[in-house]
């Protein structure tokens, strides 16, 4: 019998995993990506002797081992948990909060910041150890009957109190519900006030749980494996390839048209771009363009970023993993203000440095925009702008300036050059109130044929949500040509 054959459209973390799946299943695969290499924006570069890791800051576990599991990526992907996810630093006071697994100091140190919050705090401590236990669904929403949504209903029964109070966006819990204004610019500062107070409950009880950990050699060694395994398993790729159109007969995604003109055809197609380029550019605007118009109008991105990163002669051994500085005077870049530093220190891992050395990362907000109009002013503004991060830096790391040897900045043009990020937003929406309750469907109303995955369908974005999406397609592929879903063996 011919293996019915699903072509992909991107090969990032969700288009991988769609075609690892897809194989498992018995489906021919073809990932059309418009990058020279796979991976998406799970992504590294190396600049000399450095590693300039883009992506992986923690990994959730726990719950998502089962994917990376099926997917081959674990147990040959080695992990270090996180003892401490990072420490919020308040640069007008030089006040300092190690947000580390022992929740019950955090709440002794947060209770001191904010004693007038005591009662919350603790209400904060016991919302992340219960709600640390919630899976991730395994199937799409379309395949669930009724019975099996009020099942699910009926598991998250006695987390109903804890998941009302803290269903809100976190700005609005924390005006309802907290009174230091200290203690509401340190949780203001790790999450966007958007993102539903659960987030943050969710986080900390993964991280004491050890759940939340990062890949030893770095977001490469990831997506390695994850390529690695499809590879293995028979999956076809196709890279330095754009698409430019899907191609519809009769109601139904039969392949693709590639920029030179080439025709992919096909019996299923997944596109893991972003829904406004797929709807929008892909097809035409002929299928739900005036939905996906709505939501690109009225839905916040996780906003373009500048990715300033330092080689340096130090180890740096003596600050943390991850590092928010905040209530720093506020400076202009690239079209937008600043008014903490977020940064990363890569000092922990042989892979990112050679010995004795460090990298030291901070992303920064900017527009899109501002970078797309730069024009022959592109190069100098990115040189310009890493002189902005590096005083900013520096500002808090003696001896930085003295220590570095190499700087690399990416842009918003970056991600979109090397990944078609929509607008630069690599992770694509916004998980808020609004977006986390309607959900981006992952079929195309009267058309057929056509699934999506990846960030785009899910708001927040993430390497576990990217990789779930893929799965998901594929359970909808399936139950479309009438073949059991099946995940790839274990190895």
């Amino acid at each position: 019998m011919t293996e019915p054959h699903l072509l992909i459209i991107g090969g990032g973390l969700a288009g991988l995993s769609t075609g690892c799946y897809a194989r498992a299943s018995g489906f021919r695969t073809t990932i059309v990506e418009h990058n020279l290499a796979l991976g998406g924006v799970c992504t590294a570069w190396q600049r000399g002797p450095y590693t300039i890791d883009g992506c992986i800051h923690w990994l959730t576990g726990g719950p998502f081992d089962r994917f990376y599991e099926e997917l081959g990526i674990l147990p040959g992907v080695e992990r270090r948990v996180l003892d401490e996810w990072l420490t919020y630093r308040d640069a007008s006071n030089a006040t300092s909060i190690r947000i580390t697994r022992d929740l019950d100091a955090l709440g002794r140190d947060l209770t001191a910041l904010a004693p007038t919050d005591r009662d919350e705090i603790a209400r904060v401590i016991a919302g992340a150890r219960e709600l640390g236990d919630l899976a991730p669904p395994t199937q799409p929403r379309q395949l669930l009957g009724v019975r099996e949504q009020l099942g699910q209903l009926w598991d998250q029964r006695h987390h109903a109190g804890t998941l009302l109070h803290f269903r809100k966006p976190l700005a609005t819990w924390m005006r309802d519900h907290l009174t230091s204004p200290a203690l509401q610019r340190l949780i203001g500062a790790i999450l966007p006030g958007q993102v539903p107070a659960m987030f943050l409950c969710t986080l900390l009880g993964y991280l004491e749980r050890g759940y939340l950990s990062r890949p030893v050699g770095g977001s490469a060694r990831f997506r390695d494996a994850l390529i690695a395994r499809y590879k293995a398993a028979g999956g076809e790729a196709r890279t330095g390839a754009t698409v430019d159109e899907v191609l519809v007969q009769d109601g139904r995604a039969v392949g693709v048209r590639l920029d030179d003109g080439t025709i992919v055809t096909a019996d299923l197609v997944v596109s893991t771009a972003s829904l406004p380029e797929t709807a929008l550019r892909l097809l035409g605007g002929r299928y739900d363009a005036a939905d996906v118009r709505t939501r690109s109008e009225t839905w916040r991105l996780l906003g373009p970023i500048v990715l300033a990163s330092f080689g340096v002669a130090a180890p740096l051994r003596d600050l943390p993993g991850l590092w928010i500085i905040d209530r720093i005077a506020p400076f202009a870049l690239g079209g937008a203000s600043n008014e903490h530093l977020y940064v990363r220190v890569c000092n922990d891992d042989p892979a990112l440095a050679p010995a004795g050395h460090a990298v030291v990362q901070t992303m920064l907000t900017t527009s899109y925009g501002w970078w797309a109009t730069r024009g022959a002013h592109y190069a100098a503004d990115k040189d310009a702008v890493a002189e902005i991060a590096l005083d900013q830096l520096a500002a808090h790391i003696p001896g930085l300036r003295a220590a570095v040897r190499l700087v690399d900045v990416a842009t918003p043009l970056t991600f979109w050059k090397m990944a078609r990020a929509w607008r630069g937003a690599f992770e694509g929406w916004m998980p808020e109130h609004g977006s986390m309750l309607t959900s981006v469907p992952k079929t195309f109303g009267t058309l057929s044929g056509l699934y999506l995955a990846g960030q785009w369908v899910e708001p927040g974005g993430g390497v576990p949500t990217a990789i779930a999406s893929g799965r998901q397609a594929v359970q909808l592929a399936c139950a479309d040509r009438g073949l059991a879903f099946r995940a790839p063996e274990q190895r």
